[in-house]
């Protein structure tokens, strides 16, 4: 498709979308410290959720779910590693009413070989079988099926004590760090493939500038010279790539773009203990509410938790459910406080008020591309909204669909999406016709991705730790779909 006819569509999408007026909202959550409280707990944090068709893989949806932010692959002699207190999710749903219908569940357990050694292993530790590895986590994962209602109808345990990779501390301690990323790597009964560990955060993004009230480093931020604060940081992974007929509400594969069952929705959520109280050996007390689990955090479009949502409801944000998204959180969306401060900085005569266009954009999904069929068409719910039965770009555009490329984001979110240069010009007005060239002036990762499972590239080692330098080169404007 022409970056003409994209652009036209959208513009016309955006009209019946004001022509309607729409009375919805946009809730989108959290990327990496998005919220006071989960600040405070950053083993709990989604950082960021990817869902996409992966080139090598299209009869599967690929989901990586990141924790843990800012994670210095030097951090020793403690580093970082899933929370065994916390339970960590992947939800899906399949009829675009904001409720889990299928939902993974990983609950983790750390133990430690030799309690009388500082170190974390031994130097010319091979792999998992190694007794050099003094630390080794393990995780179980769990299924779990869900009526139209919310209520549990089954659960099965589908891996049970896998290998967690462990972060890459340097090569006198691991000379074969990939050793680690194949034991880690498995593949369930059902065809489900799984890597669960430390990974590149993938996720670019000039840090510094964006929250220095939007100070670009160069014009308006399209002409590189960013710096990805990210760059050389490390997160810990959950990446699945599932088998479509495991995902669907009918239970089969997708036969086209078209298909009553084609669009599911993605989003990753935490939980913890309502009340967890430790004795001074560290186990669990008993006690009223004690064994209640509740949510802490959650994710399913990219950056707006922090940009969108107001300090004092960013806590509650986290603790709800895509369902009530409308319900809670309307004006905020359509009367984005981010539109007015782009005025303010660059006079980009962004629109601030009725902004339906974002609405059907990120929360409702585009007709045609990726909004639901059926009884919940159209409702707004934050969750990543994937066309399984779009085949996968041979040649992505790192502006998505406003780049013409409609196997992008918002269509789902693949690795290499801009969403930070998408979103600013999205709340600028482009898919109102107020086009404007923002950016953050960075706009890749600097570690690139693999062409295979499990697609983020390997964490930075200890030894070799550099984060947040890489500065995007200068370059001319790239226009989306140029």
């Amino acid at each position: 498709m022409s970056h003409a006819t994209t652009r036209t569509r959208w513009l016309l999408l955006a009209a019946v979308v004001a022509a309607s007026a729409i009375a919805a909202s946009l809730a989108i959550s959290s990327s990496h410290r998005e919220a006071p409280n989960i600040v405070l707990d950053p083993a709990a944090d989604n950082t960021d959720v990817y869902a996409f068709t992966a080139p090598d893989a299209e009869g599967s949806l690929t989901i990586v779910s990141n924790w843990i932010p800012g994670q210095v692959p030097a951090n020793g002699p403690n580093f970082f590693r899933f929370d065994d207190r916390a339970r960590y999710y992947n939800h899906i749903d399949n009829n675009g009413d904001g409720v889990a219908d299928i939902s993974y569940r990983f609950t983790f357990d750390t133990k430690v070989r030799n309690p009388n050694s500082f170190l974390y292993a031994g130097p010319g530790t091979q792999d998992f079988n190694d007794a050099g590895l003094n630390v080794v986590q393990t995780y179980d994962l769990v299924r779990e099926k869900y009526n139209p209602k919310g209520k549990l109808t089954g659960k099965k345990k589908v891996v049970n004590n896998g290998l967690v990779a462990p972060s890459n501390i340097g090569p006198k301690t691991f000379p074969n760090y990939d050793n680690f990323l194949a034991q880690a790597t498995r593949t369930t009964g059902d065809g489900t493939k799984l890597f669960v560990g430390s990974r590149d955060d993938p996720f670019f993004v000039d840090l510094g500038a964006t929250f220095d009230a939007i100070n670009v480093r160069m014009g308006t931020g399209n002409e590189g010279t960013g710096r990805d604060d990210l760059s050389g940081y490390s997160t810990s992974s959950t990446i699945m790539q599932i088998p479509e007929a495991q995902v669907t509400r009918n239970g089969q594969s997708v036969s086209s773009a078209d298909a009553k069952n084609a669009v599911v929705g993605v989003w990753s959520t935490t939980e913890r203990r309502k009340l967890q109280v430790t004795d001074a050996s560290g186990s669990p007390q008993k006690g009223k509410n004690a064994n209640k689990w509740v949510q802490v955090s959650r994710l399913g479009n990219p950056l707006v938790n922090e940009v969108i949502i107001p300090l004092g409801i960013k806590d509650r944000f986290n603790r709800t459910t895509p369902d009530r998204d409308a319900e809670l959180y309307g004006r905020f969306v359509t009367e984005p406080e981010l539109a007015a401060v782009l005025n303010a900085l660059f006079n980009v005569n962004a629109p601030e008020t009725d902004r339906t266009d974002i609405v059907q954009a990120v929360l409702q999904g585009i007709p045609g591309l990726n909004q639901h069929k059926g009884k919940f068409a159209g409702t707004p719910v934050d969750t990543l909204k994937l066309n399984l039965g779009i085949p996968p770009s041979g040649s992505p555009d790192r502006f998505g669909v406003i780049g013409g490329d409609n196997a992008g984001y918002p269509n789902g979110r693949r690795l290499g999406d801009d969403v930070v240069d998408i979103d600013l010009q999205v709340v600028a007005g482009i898919l109102k016709g107020n086009a404007v060239p923002l950016g953050d002036g960075v706009d890749q990762n600097v570690e690139g991705f693999l062409n295979q499972f499990p697609y983020v590239a390997g964490p930075q080692s200890g030894f070799d730790s550099n984060p947040g330098q890489y500065v995007e080169p200068t370059h001319p404007p790239v226009p989306p779909g140029g």
